[in-house]
C-alpha cells in the first residue's frame, strides 16, 4: 500500500488545488521555479490512473518539445515520486516505452518530434504540456487538432511553465487576446516558491534571493514567476523599458511642431511610424523629449500615404527610413521609388525634408544609438489607442523593442526566426538615427560608423 493519501490536502501546492479540484479545458499553471507546478501535475495524473471506480481505458499524455529530453526529466520525476510514495506494487513503469500503468490506465510520455506517435493524442482524457514555452504557436495547434472525438470526459489541457518573453504566444493566446469563444475556458493560475515553503528546504528562499544579485531577469522569471525577457543581455533594446517608456491612451499631435513619418518597406507589409520631438537646451534634464504617436501598417503604400495626410492635416513634414526606398521598384506605380511616390504625395520638397541616408547603419551602431537615446532622453510610446481599425501597431512596435535580440553585432537571425516581427522597430531604428544623430557627439559615443557622421552633414 502506498505511504500517502492523496486525499490530503497537505500533500497539494494550495495555489495550485482549483486545477485539479475543478479544472477547466485549458489550465494554465505558470509561476517561479519550486511553485510546485510540475509536482501538482505529477500528484495529479498520479491519482487519476489509481482512481479506478471513476477511470477506466483512460490516457493521459505528458509532451515535451524534444523526446530526447523527457527520459531524465519528467518521466524521472514521476519514478521519483512513485519510490518515495511506495507505489511501486500499483504501478507498472514501462521504461522502453516511456510509459506509467495502472490497471487498465495508463500515462504516455510523448515529445513533439515525433509525429507518429502524436496521432495517438486522439485518445487522451487530459494533456499535460510540460515547458510549454519551449513549444512554438504551431506546435500547440497541431497537438489541438488531434484532440478530437466523442469521449465520457471533457478533453482538458494543463500547461506548465515559467514565464519567459512577455512577447511569447502563450501570454497572446492565453491571456492577452484569447479567442473570443474560448475566454471563458481558460484557467489561470500563478504561484510562486513562497506559495510552496512547507515543501521546500531552507536553503531554498536563500538561493532564489540571492539570484538577484547575479541576474535581474532570470531573479524576475525564476524567483518572482513575472513575464519577462530571457536573456536580456542580447536584446538589441536593453534599456527600453514598459513602465517608464510606454503610455496608455492617445495623443494629439502638435501644430507647432513639424511631423516626422519613418518608413519600412516590405512587400505586402509596409510600416509607417509618427513621431514628434523636441530638443532641449543644454543642461536640461533630457536631452530630447520624443512621442511616437502611431504606426501605421498596410500592404499599400499610397493607402498608407492618403490615410497620413487624412489624419494630420496641414503639418510639416519631413521623412525618414529604409535606404532601399530609393531604388525604383514594382511595388509602386510606375515603378517609381517609394520616396518619389512619398515626396509627390505630401508635397514635400526633397532636398530639405526628404531625410533619408544613402545606406542605413550597420545593427550593433543603431543598437548603441537607439539604447543611448533611451537612457538620454524622454521618450513616450503611445499604445492602447482604440483605433478604427483595431490594430495598434504601437503595440507591435513594444512586443519587438521587448524582444529582438542580436546574434553576432546582427537582427538578421532574430528576423529570420521570427519573418512578422522587426518591421516596427526597424522603422523606430531609422527615425532615432536620422533626427537624433547629434547624440553621438554629446554623449562621446565612438562606436558608430561613418554612415551617422554623413547623415549630420
Amino acid at each position: 500500500m502506498p505511504d500517502v493519501d492523496l486525499s490530503n490536502r497537505k500533500l497539494w501546492t494550495e495555489k495550485y488545488l482549483p486545477s485539479v479540484v475543478s479544472p477547466n479545458i485549458y489550465n494554465i499553471l505558470f509561476g517561479s521555479a519550486g511553485s510546485g507546478k510540475s509536482q501538482t501535475m505529477i500528484q495529479f495524473f498520479l491519482s487519476e490512473i489509481l482512481n479506478h471506480k471513476q477511470n477506466q481505458n483512460q490516457t493521459y499524455f505528458v509532451i515535451r518539445k524534444v523526446a530526447g529530453t523527457i527520459r531524465n526529466s519528467v518521466f524521472a520525476d514521476f519514478k521519483n515520486k512513485i519510490n518515495d510514495w511506495n507505489m511501486a506494487s500499483l504501478v507498472v513503469v514501462r521504461n522502453s516505452y516511456l510509459e506509467i500503468h495502472a490497471g487498465n490506465n495508463r500515462i504516455v510520455f510523448l515529445g513533439c518530434d515525433d509525429p507518429e506517435k502524436l496521432k495517438s493524442l486522439s485518445q487522451a482524457k487530459y494533456i499535460w504540456i510540460e515547458e510549454a514555452t519551449e513549444l512554438t504557436l504551431e506546435d500547440f495547434t497541431q497537438i489541438t487538432l488531434r484532440l478530437r472525438g466523442k469521449s465520457q470526459f471533457k478533453k482538458r489541457f494543463f500547461l506548465t511553465f515559467n514565464p519567459v518573453s512577455d512577447a511569447h504566444w502563450i501570454k497572446k493566446r492565453f491571456f492577452d487576446d484569447p479567442p473570443e469563444h474560448e475566454r471563458d475556458l481558460i484557467l489561470q493560475i500563478h504561484a510562486t516558491f513562497k506559495d510552496n515553503l512547507d515543501k521546500l528546504d531552507e536553503e531554498y528562499s536563500v538561493r532564489m534571493e540571492a539570484l538577484r544579485e547575479v541576474n535581474e531577469t532570470l531573479y524576475q522569471i525564476y524567483a518572482l514567476g513575472n513575464w519577462g525577457i530571457w536573456d536580456r543581455e542580447n536584446l538589441f533594446a536593453m534599456d527600453f523599458d514598459e513602465e517608464i517608456h510606454v503610455v496608455d491612451g492617445g495623443w494629439n499631435a502638435h501644430k507647432r511642431l513639424p511631423l516626422y513619418l519613418s518608413f519600412d518597406f516590405n512587400t505586402g507589409n509596409n510600416t509607417c511610424l509618427v513621431g514628434q520631438h523636441i530638443k532641449n537646451h543644454s543642461g536640461h534634464k533630457y536631452w530630447a523629449d520624443i512621442n511616437i504617436l502611431r504606426i501605421y501598417i498596410g500592404a499599400d503604400l499610397e493607402n498608407i500615404c492618403k490615410t497620413v495626410m487624412v489624419d494630420y492635416p496641414g503639418f510639416e513634414i519631413y521623412i525618414n527610413g529604409d535606404s532601399s526606398g530609393h531604388s525604383g521598384n514594382a511595388l509602386t506605380s510606375d515603378n517609381i521609388s517609394a520616396y518619389q511616390l512619398i515626396t509627390n504625395y505630401f508635397r514635400i520638397n526633397p532636398e530639405l525634408q526628404l531625410q533619408v541616408p544613402a545606406g542605413n547603419l550597420r545593427h550593433s551602431s543603431s543598437q548603441l544609438h537607439v539604447n543611448t537615446v533611451f537612457k538620454k532622453c524622454r521618450i513616450r510610446i503611445f499604445r492602447n489607442q482604440h483605433l478604427k481599425d483595431k490594430r495598434d501597431g504601437n503595440l507591435e512596435l513594444i512586443a519587438d523593442l521587448k524582444s529582438a535580440k542580436m546574434y553576432k553585432n546582427s537582427l538578421e537571425k532574430w528576423k529570420k526566426d521570427n519573418p512578422t516581427l522587426g518591421h516596427r522597430l526597424d522603422a523606430f531604428r531609422y527615425y532615432i538615427s536620422a533626427n537624433f544623430y547629434e547624440i553621438v557627439s554629446d554623449f562621446n559615443i565612438a562606436s558608430f560608423n561613418k554612415k551617422i557622421e554623413n547623415m549630420a552633414q
